[in-house]
């Protein structure tokens, strides 16, 4: 697999846990500061990506780049979230750093879920939204099956084991979980300013 492939589907771990570290080692500056501090730590991972892009797949930049924004705006927000609930920092890194793992294996544990469901008689099309659903939320999957084209489900023996890709399912679409991801970061930052405001009035 070339290096930039390999940089990109790495990168939604890095930056979603960069962002949070960023937050954290400036807690209590000023808010421009800590946006700097998020903002440098996704720009230098898509500065290294851009360079490898180059070798590989440059028109593959720009979506992965809108992709880890989002990522990087919703871990922030959970960040922050947990930063206004009176969290410690270190807590509130790992939080994000949860949510982000849960984000990056939903079909791994989703899967017996899934199955399930299914041997309990779901229909076929609640056990497409639900797999669809788990690859939307999904970085790894939108970075493959969006960004680079790779049906990840049944080019991987795993899937077949987990029983996954004996169903129909979408796939997902880079702008589509760009913008939940980054909606979700959004209001999840809006919830933290308000929690802080209500804690020092």
């Amino acid at each position: 697999m070339p290096m930039f492939r390999v940089l990109a589907f790495l990168s939604p771990l890095v930056v979603g846990f960069a962002v949070p570290a960023a937050l954290a080692a400036t807690a209590g500056a000023a808010p421009r500061r800590r946006a700097a501090a998020a903002g440098g730590a996704v720009g230098a991972v898509l500065a290294v990506l851009l360079a490898a892009s180059f070798s590989d797949s440059p028109a593959a930049w720009l979506p992965l780049s809108a992709l880890l924004v989002s990522v990087g705006i919703l871990t922030g927000g959970v960040s922050l979230l947990a930063e206004s609930a009176g969290l410690p920092r270190d807590l509130g890194q790992i939080v994000a750093g949860l949510v982000l793992c849960a984000l990056a294996s939903t079909l791994f544990w989703t899967a017996p879920l899934i199955r399930a469901s299914a041997d309990g008689g779901a229909s076929g099309e609640a056990i497409y939204r639900r797999i669809t659903f788990s690859l939307d939320a999904n970085p790894f999957f939108v970075v493959g099956y969006s960004i680079f084209g790779v049906d990840m489900i049944h080019e991987s023996p795993f899937f077949y084991r987990l029983g996954m890709a004996d169903f129909q399912h979408g796939t997902p679409s880079w702008p589509a979980s760009s913008a939940g991801f980054a909606v979700a970061g959004l209001v999840l930052a809006a919830l933290a300013a308000g929690a802080r405001r209500l804690r020092n009035p």
